[in-house]
């Protein structure tokens, strides 16, 4: 698992390591090294999908404040929290 920090500038994808399918709108993944099923719901799909291609969190919250219409700090913290916890269990990583 990682413990990095990261900034709202750090530029993040997916862990090419998942497989993962869209199954009426959701994510579910299963990841070959942690050898676990994952699922992700509602904007969390559209944030799976925007990770396809290096992007920040202040990347994504733009976006998503966009498409969803919400509150650009209540966003910004939302898309902090759930970042940090794709990365803490490897579902996503760091740009090199």
């Amino acid at each position: 698992m990682t413990s990095t920090t990261i900034s709202n500038t750090t530029l993040l994808k997916r862990n090419p390591d998942m497989v993962a399918a869209n199954i009426d709108g959701d994510v579910v993944m299963m990841g070959v090294e942690q050898g676990q099923y994952y699922g992700i719901t509602g904007v969390g799909s559209r944030v799976w999908e925007l990770l396809e291609e290096p992007i920040s969190i202040d990347g994504i919250t733009d976006i998503i404040c966009r498409e969803y219409e919400t509150d650009p700090g209540t966003c910004q913290e939302d898309m902090s929290t759930f970042i940090n916890g794709l990365l803490k269990i490897d579902l996503i990583e760091i740009v090199e």
